[in-house]
């Protein structure tokens, strides 16, 4: 399988990438303190026990979600290869 050999090339790039986003998924998750907001991580408080995502808590979500799946698709990458 011609494909096998050129895409094993690219593997010790592609684990680079993988680590990348493992650090990635690992530090946006970190960011997303449950039952606070991101605004007291640093140093605001807030009553409101539920509260909607706005503004940069919406982002951090949104791009942990889409690192998670692209965490997800080069595992599977990987896996597919060897």
């Amino acid at each position: 399988m011609l494909w096998r050999k050129i895409v094993s090339q690219w593997i010790p790039a592609i684990r680079v990438i993988q680590i990348i986003l493992s650090a990635s998924v690992i530090i946006f998750v970190l960011l997303q303190v449950r039952g606070a907001g991101l605004g007291s991580a640093f140093g605001s408080t807030s009553g409101a026990v539920f509260k909607t995502r706005r503004g940069v808590e919406r982002l951090v979500f949104n791009i942990t979600i889409v690192f998670i799946i692209l965490f997800a698709a080069v595992s599977l990458l990987i896996s597919l290869i060897h």
